[in-house]
């Protein structure tokens, strides 16, 4: 049995910026604050455990928190969050992906210019709530401005926009925000599933970007499986397949990885 791994396995440029950004507080300040991130830093359990034992707390509201410093995810955080830490004279460290800063800037200038803002992504996604809450109340528009959340699947975007410009319109800007990390997973995968006969894709399950992934693996019709950890991965998965193909969302570890590729190993 072949093991295939994608090219793009690992963390992406975003997770090693937050995770050495909370590393870096963390050392820093360890012993003199307490350090908090509101939300998980990245969308993997088991590195935000790792964070949690060197001392990084996650909140979900500030209602308790009086002092400390606060680190943003890599995700962003609601417009009302960052005024609010700073209303509070709490420190604040911000570790929102830079392709994220991109889709917030671009939101920022559409409002400004009075455009109706469509933003194509899941709504409960911190990414998303912090897109809408810079959004603001939207009033509708024949200027419509399109954006989509980082870690989009292209074509279910391409798909939304097609149903977009089929309203009353008078203009409409449209913007690549999936980062390029994102696509070259999501083709990375395609082109594995064209060879392999089982798909492992490796990430946490509160990960949107390997939610993607593991769509794309399903429908395929390849036999695919999303699992956080190695022991989740289950023998009787392999019986009679010949090659198998190994992908990863952007937050999950090499080192998760490898261990994976190594049980099955040992299968």
């Amino acid at each position: 049995m072949k093991i295939k791994v994608a090219r793009c396995a690992g963390f992406c440029f975003g997770v090693k910026r937050a995770i050495n950004i909370a590393e870096s507080a963390l050392k820093e300040l360890k012993g003199r604050d307490r350090i908090y991130s509101f939300g998980a830093i990245i969308h993997n359990p088991q590195v935000v455990e790792e964070l949690f034992k060197k001392g990084l707390r996650v909140i979900n509201n500030l209602e308790k928190i009086k002092g400390g410093t606060v680190i943003i995810s890599s995700h962003g955080a609601p417009l009302e969050t960052v005024e609010d830490i700073k209303r509070k004279g709490i420190k604040l460290i911000d570790a929102t992906c830079p392709f994220v800063k991109y889709a917030q800037n671009i939101v920022k200038d559409l409002k400004k210019d009075g455009y109706e803002i469509i933003i194509v992504g899941d709504s409960a996604h911190p990414e998303v709530k912090a897109l809408k809450s810079i959004a603001g109340k939207n009033k509708k528009s024949k200027k419509i401005g399109v954006i989509s959340q980082t870690t989009q699947n292209k074509e279910n975007y391409i798909n939304e926009i097609k149903k977009i410009l089929n309203r009353d319109f008078s203009e409409v800007k449209i913007f690549n925000t999936i980062c390029n990390d994102t696509s070259k997973r999501q083709s990375a995968t395609r082109r594995l599933l064209e060879d392999c006969d089982l798909m492992i894709v490796i990430g946490g399950k509160n990960s949107a970007n390997t939610k993607r992934l593991w769509q794309i693996c399903k429908e395929s019709g390849v036999d695919s499986f999303h699992v956080e950890t190695e022991p989740e991965v289950n023998k009787n998965w392999f019986n009679g397949k010949k090659r198998v193909g190994i992908t990863s969302g952007a937050s999950t570890p090499d080192s998760m990885v490898k261990k994976i590729i190594e049980r099955i190993r040992r299968f």
